[in-house]
């Protein structure tokens, strides 16, 4: 896959939405979905009632979610109506695993389409959505602005390189709403899981973004490739992402904010003895290679000079360096990530 930027899906942007991690997150919204439907306003009538996911990746956990966002409407809104979902990502994502996964669906329950491209843009027709959802995706800027000088993410960024990325990711988030209010119906609901640090500034993912900058040092150019190895990922405070100045901009009405730690499982499996160190290892790093492989690919790629063959190699050496230190170092996997949970209305 290319470079994930214009939003996609997971902790750092994964594409894998099958991924235990992803599916945690979806999870840890359930309960803001059930509150959120108890607020929305529902046209009446004989057309399907549109709902949206905006990065939507492989399918199944996209499908997951909207099953759940469907229930609750049909719960306290006791419509008949038929339902319409549309997952939207890139057009680089893995459509067929995606379109895999939507033959496989119940059309007794709701129908599904799929679009390519960036949810930074307009993606469907004003004033037609009911219900639009993002997990883990708005993370992921339209552009990476600059490189980052001595790591591989903004979270270590300092002066210019810093609010270059402050500066996109606003501008990214502000045309994002700009398009989901447009996009919206009156009455109509967005919901939005967004990775952010806490108040201490502390994402919990440190130690799996100093693993791929260690290994990208070993395997990288260090005059031409490495400098390019920055992710286009900016993690936004709490404040950032729960904009109220750009919210009222939009036209959208706060029902609900809260911050709170997604905790991945995998390190309490392992010092429960439920899982091996080697399917500890190899899980963590399965993560995070779908989720940042295809920036690793994209520097391999812009010099022009390395071979498919020499880019599977290199990569494959990359990921196998990772999971060693996981192998090596367990105690420093004990990931969780912080969420900041966001419900908007559309006046």
């Amino acid at each position: 896959m290319a470079t994930k930027t214009s939003g996609t899906t997971g902790m750092l942007g994964s594409y894998n939405s099958n991924s235990l991690p992803q599916r945690e997150i979806i999870e840890s919204s359930t309960s803001l979905m059930k509150n959120a439907m108890k607020n929305l306003n529902i046209r009446p009538g004989r057309c399907p009632v549109l709902i949206a996911d905006f990065g939507s990746s492989h399918g199944s956990n996209s499908m997951h979610a909207m099953k759940t966002i469907i229930s609750y409407i049909q719960e306290f809104k006791k419509t008949d109506q038929q339902f319409l979902s549309v997952h939207i990502d890139l057009p680089t994502n893995n459509w067929t695993s995606f379109f895999d996964t939507s033959n496989e669906q119940d059309k007794k329950i709701f129908f599904s389409l799929a679009t390519g491209q960036s949810f930074y843009k307009q993606c469907l027709p004003p004033n037609c959505l009911t219900v639009g959802y993002s997990s883990g995706s708005i993370h992921w800027l339209s552009q990476k602005p600059c490189n980052i000088t001595n790591h591989c993410i903004s979270t270590f960024a300092k002066g210019a390189e810093l609010q270059a990325f402050q500066k996109q990711a606003r501008d990214d988030y502000r045309n994002f709403l700009e398009n989901r209010s447009r996009e919206l119906i009156q009455g109509g609901i967005l919901i939005l899981v967004m990775n952010c640090f806490n108040d201490e500034g502390i994402t919990m993912t440190e130690s799996v973004y100093h693993n791929l900058y260690k290994c990208a040092k070993s395997i990288l150019s260090p005059n031409v490739e490495l400098p390019n190895y920055t992710l286009p990922v900016y993690i936004r405070s709490y404040d950032e992402c729960v904009d109220k100045e750009l919210f009222h901009q939009n036209s959208f009405e706060v029902i609900h904010s809260n911050m709170s730690a997604v905790d991945f499982k995998f390190y309490e499996q392992l010092k429960n003895n439920e899982m091996e160190l080697k399917e500890f290892s190899e899980k963590q790093t399965e993560f995070i290679r779908c989720a940042t492989d295809s920036v690793l690919r994209g520097v391999l790629e812009s010099t022009g000079k390395r071979s498919k063959e020499d880019i599977d190699q290199l990569s494959n050496k990359f990921w196998k360096l990772y999971k060693e230190h996981v192998q090596q170092n367990p105690d420093e996997f004990d990931i969780k990530c912080y969420q900041t949970y966001v419900v908007l209305k559309k006046l």
